[in-house]
């Protein structure tokens, strides 16, 4: 089965066959990049499945993109956006999932300290930072996911480096 937009959007309803194809291509991509997001495996894994739901509805109205993957990121981006503006308002998000800022780091922990350093940034400019630096994408496909100018895409990436390599230093001459 062919995994074009133009396949999906002709899909109705009924066709959720036509569909799946598409979930199982994807739905790594959107899951991990959802769960960095989140630093919540559950709040992520919830938002994925909203991500496929919204995409599964809106795919017949949809003009050409030549990126699904993309086109899904974009969604489960403004999924993760919506969800943070609810529980920003509700004060509930705030410092929960985040590790403190003095929390021990473990020269043998570099996955962790890593995501400890991730988990400090703003959720845009980690959002940037994990398409371009984690997932391997461009500034630009970055920027059409995320809905940001180019150039604010390129600033959040630099200044995440920048953070990374901040809260990193402890690695530099610790070499066993």
């Amino acid at each position: 089965m062919v995994h074009s937009l133009a396949s999906v959007r002709r899909l109705d309803l009924s066709q959720v066959d036509t569909f799946d194809p598409i979930v199982r291509a994807h739905q790594g991509a959107v899951r991990t990049f959802l769960r960095r997001l989140c630093r919540n495996s559950a709040l992520a894994d919830e938002l994925a499945q909203e991500t496929f739901l919204k995409a599964f509805r809106v795919a017949h109205k949809l003009p050409d993109v030549d990126n699904i993957r993309g086109w899904l990121l974009r969604i489960a981006y403004r999924r993760f956006l919506d969800h943070h503006r609810r529980e920003t308002r509700r004060r509930d998000l705030g410092d929960t999932h985040a590790l403190p800022p003095d929390a021990p780091t473990s020269h043998h922990g570099t996955r962790l300290d890593i995501e400890r350093a991730m988990n400090t940034l703003p959720p845009e400019r980690r959002a940037c930072a994990m398409l371009c630096l984690a997932l391997g994408h461009s500034h630009a496909d970055a920027a059409h996911i995320t809905g940001l100018p180019l150039g604010t895409v390129k600033s959040h990436v630099s200044r995440a480096k920048t953070a990374l390599q901040d809260a990193l230093r402890a690695y530099e001459g610790s070499t066993p």
